[in-house]
C-alpha cells in the first residue's frame, strides 16, 4: 500500500459518526436548555425553602428549631433575645399563619443573600428577612 492509496469509503462508519455528533450537541443543547434556569433559580428555590423551615417551626411553637434554624451566634443573639423578637411576645406574636410573599435580589450592587418579605397573621407589616446564599443563614433586613 502506498501513500496515495485511500482506504475504500465506509458509508456505516460516517453514518455512526454523524449520529454521534448529533447526539452530543442535542445533549449540550439540552443541559443548557435545561440548567441556565435552574442555575438562576435554585438560589430563590433555596431561600423559599429556609424561610419555609423556619416559619414553619415558629408555627409550630418549636422555637428551639427556629432558633437552630436561624443560625444564630449565641454570644450576639442569645436564645432570649430571639424569643423577644420571635417569641409569643415579640412583635409578631403567636405565629398562626404566614406567606412568603417573595423572594427577591435586595437593590443596588449584587448581594451575598437575598430578602424574603413574609406576610405574618395577615399582618399588613411584613417581615422582611435576609436569606445569606452560600449557607443559608437567616437574619433581620436592615434596609
Amino acid at each position: 500500500m502506498s501513500l496515495l492509496d485511500a482506504p475504500a469509503y465506509d458509508a456505516a462508519r460516517e453514518n455512526r459518526r454523524r449520529k454521534r455528533r448529533i447526539w452530543a450537541i442535542s445533549i449540550v443543547i439540552a443541559v443548557i436548555l435545561i440548567g441556565t434556569p435552574l442555575y438562576f433559580y435554585l438560589p430563590y428555590w433555596r431561600a423559599r425553602r429556609s424561610v419555609n423551615h423556619f416559619m414553619t417551626a415558629l408555627k409550630s411553637g418549636n422555637y428551639q428549631m427556629a432558633y437552630y434554624l436561624w443560625h444564630a451566634n449565641p454570644k450576639s443573639y442569645p436564645m432570649d433575645a430571639f424569643m423577644r423578637d420571635w417569641g409569643p411576645k415579640g412583635e409578631w406574636g403567636v405565629v398562626h399563619s404566614y406567606k412568603i410573599i417573595v423572594v427577591t435580589a435586595p437593590p443596588g450592587p449584587p448581594a451575598s443573600g437575598l430578602v424574603a418579605l413574609v406576610r405574618i397573621n395577615q399582618n399588613p407589616h411584613e417581615a422582611k428577612i435576609w436569606v445569606e446564599n452560600h449557607n443559608e443563614d437567616l437574619s433581620f433586613y436592615q434596609f
